[in-house]
């Protein structure tokens, strides 16, 4: 299973990304742009990992978009 969370912000991504490293989970940081969209500000900065979602649930904040499958 693979987890994705999805931030605004570039370093509120990294900055989950290097705690879920340091607690030996794997871990990849990709911008994704919205589909069809032209402006250049319509990302997303998604954390992708298979950390369980207890793991997770300690690291980010009720209002993040996460998604499992």
């Amino acid at each position: 299973m693979v987890t994705r969370v999805h931030f605004d912000d570039e370093s509120e991504a990294t900055a989950l990304a290097q705690a879920l490293d340091a607690l030996g989970h794997e871990v990849a940081v990709i911008l994704e742009r919205f589909a069809g969209e032209d402006d250049d500000e319509a990302v997303d900065w998604v954390v992708y990992t298979p950390a369980d979602a207890d793991v997770l649930a300690e690291l980010v904040d009720e209002d993040v978009f996460v998604e499992s499958d």
